[in-house]
C-alpha cells in the first residue's frame, strides 16, 4: 500500500513538468502533440521507479527526487529553443512553487493523527500544486510575453536567485521532528510564513511583468518617435521638391525664351552657360529617396542611406516591399534599424573602395518577407556560440540579440555569418507565423 502512496507523492513531478513546459511550448523542438504524451509517460514511469526504490531501500526521499531532477533539467535545456538562463529560471520557478506543497505535507502529517494521514497529506500537496498550475494557465499569455520580450540579459542571469531562495526557505521549514510542530505557535507561524512567501513570489512575478512591459513600451515609443521623425523629414523633402519643381516649370518658359534668343543671335558661349547653370539647378533639386511602397521601411532606409553617404560609404538598397505586411512598423524598424546601424558603424572603420553596404528586401508570393544586408568590417569578430559580442566602435554585437528576439517572436528565421572581410545578415519573416 505504501508503494501506491509513494507513487502519487512522486507523481507530482507531472504537473510540475507542465508548469515548466507550458510557457515555452511554442519553442519546443518536438511537436507539442508528441511532446506532452511522451513527457507524461516518461514522468509517470519515473515516479513509479522512485516509489519502488523508496519502498525497497528506504532512502531519503528528497535525495531520490534531487537525483531525478538533474537529468530532467538537462533534457529540459535540450528540448526547447530558448536561452539557457531563461529555461533555468523557469525550471527553478517550477521547483519553487511545488516546494510549497511538499513542505505542507510534513506539517499536515504532523498535525493529523489518523491512519490515512499520508493519503490526506498527499491530497493537499496535489491540491496546492494544481492551484499553482491553474494560476499559471490563467496568466500564460503574460508569462509567455515576458519570456519572449524581456531582452535585458543581465536580468535573466541573476533572476534565478529568487526561486532558489524560495525553494531553500521551504526546505529549511521542513520540521526535523514532527512533535515540534505541535509546540507553542509553531504551526500558525509556519502558515503565516508560507502565506507571506507565496504572496512575495506572486508579487515578484507580477512586478517582473510590469517592469518588462514598461521598458518595452518605452523602447517602442522611442522607436516610433524616431520613425515619425524620419517620415517627417522625408515629407519635408518631398514638399520642398514639389515646390521647387513647380517653380522650375514656371521659370522654364523664360529660360526657353532666353535660349531661343541666344541661339538666334549665334551667342553660343552664352547659350552653353545658360544651359549649364540650369542643369546644375535641376541637379541640386534632387527628388526625395523612394525605395519601396512601405512608408516605414522607406523612411528608415533613407535615413541610413544619408548617414552612410555622410561617412562616404556607398549604399545600395533594392527593396520590393508593399505598404501592408505581416509585421508591425515598430518591429520592422527595430530589425532594420539595428542591422543597418551596425552595418554603417562597421563599414565606417574600413578603408578604401570596400566601404559598401548592400540592403535587399523582398516580399515573396506567399507573403514571406526576406531581408538581407551585407557590409564590410575590419578587425576581428568575437562570438560565443551563435552570439556575437561587440567588435570595435559599434560592432555587430549591438542590437543583434534584440533582432533575434523579434524574429523568434514572429516565428521567423535569422542567420548572421561572415567571411574574411564581409558580414552578412539574413532574415526571413513568415506570413502568419507559419
Amino acid at each position: 500500500m505504501m508503494v501506491f502512496y509513494y507513487f502519487w507523492d512522486y507523481a507530482i513531478i507531472l504537473p510540475a513538468a507542465f508548469f515548466c513546459i507550458l510557457p515555452v511550448l511554442q519553442h519546443s523542438k518536438i511537436k507539442p502533440r508528441l511532446l506532452l504524451p511522451l513527457t507524461s509517460a516518461a514522468l509517470l514511469i519515473t515516479a513509479a521507479a522512485l516509489a519502488a526504490l523508496r519502498s525497497l531501500f528506504a532512502p531519503d526521499p528528497n535525495i531520490l527526487l534531487l537525483g531525478a531532477l538533474v537529468p530532467m533539467l538537462l533534457l529540459y535545456l535540450l528540448l526547447f529553443d530558448v536561452q539557457k538562463c531563461r529555461l533555468g529560471y523557469i525550471f527553478l520557478c517550477g521547483i519553487a512553487v511545488f516546494s510549497f506543497g511538499g513542505t505542507a505535507t510534513h506539517y499536515v502529517q504532523a498535525v493529523l493523527n489518523t491512519e490515512h494521514e499520508y493519503l490526506i497529506a498527499c491530497a493537499i500537496k496535489w491540491a496546492i500544486s494544481l492551484l499553482f498550475l491553474l494560476a499559471e494557465v490563467l496568466s500564460l499569455k503574460k508569462l509567455r510575453w515576458t519570456i519572449n520580450n524581456e531582452n535585458i540579459s543581465s536580468v535573466w542571469k541573476y533572476i534565478w536567485v529568487v526561486p532558489l531562495i524560495i525553494t531553500a526557505a521551504n526546505f529549511f521549514l521542513i520540521p526535523s521532528d514532527y512533535a515540534n510542530v505541535l509546540v507553542g505557535r509553531a504551526f500558525p507561524l509556519y502558515v503565516m510564513f508560507e502565506t507571506v512567501l507565496v504572496l512575495f513570489f506572486i508579487i515578484f512575478i507580477i512586478m517582473k511583468y510590469v517592469i518588462a512591459r514598461a521598458i518595452t513600451n518605452k523602447a517602442e515609443a522611442e522607436q516610433n518617435a524616431q520613425l515619425l521623425g524620419m517620415q517627417a523629414a522625408q515629407y519635408e523633402k518631398l514638399k520642398k521638391y514639389l515646390d521647387n519643381t513647380a517653380q522650375m516649370r514656371h521659370d522654364f518658359f523664360y529660360m526657353a525664351k532666353t535660349a531661343q534668343a541666344l541661339a538666334a543671335n549665334n551667342e553660343t558661349e552664352e547659350l552653353k552657360k545658360l544651359l549649364s547653370d540650369y542643369g546644375a539647378q535641376i541637379d541640386s533639386e534632387s527628388s526625395p529617396r523612394k525605395y519601396c511602397e512601405n512608408t516605414a521601411l522607406n523612411a528608415i532606409t533613407a535615413y541610413y542611406a544619408e548617414e552612410a553617404e555622410r561617412q562616404h560609404i556607398a549604399f545600395t538598397a533594392r527593396l520590393n516591399v508593399a505598404q501592408s505586411i505581416m509585421i508591425s512598423d515598430y518591429e520592422l524598424c527595430s530589425i532594420v534599424g539595428n542591422i543597418l546601424d551596425n552595418a554603417v558603424a562597421a563599414a565606417s572603420d574600413v578603408d578604401g573602395d570596400h566601404r559598401r553596404i548592400l540592403f535587399v528586401a523582398d516580399t515573396k508570393p506567399n507573403g514571406d518577407l526576406y531581408l538581407a544586408v551585407s557590409n564590410p568590417y575590419s578587425g576581428a569578430i568575437r562570438r560565443k556560440g551563435s552570439r556575437f559580442s561587440s567588435t570595435k566602435r559599434g560592432g555587430h554585437g549591438i542590437g543583434l540579440e534584440s533582432v533575434r528576439a523579434i524574429v523568434k517572436k514572429n516565428s521567423g528565421y535569422c542567420n548572421f555569418r561572415y567571411d574574411g572581410s564581409t558580414f552578412y545578415s539574413e532574415i526571413m519573416l513568415r506570413q502568419n507565423g507559419q
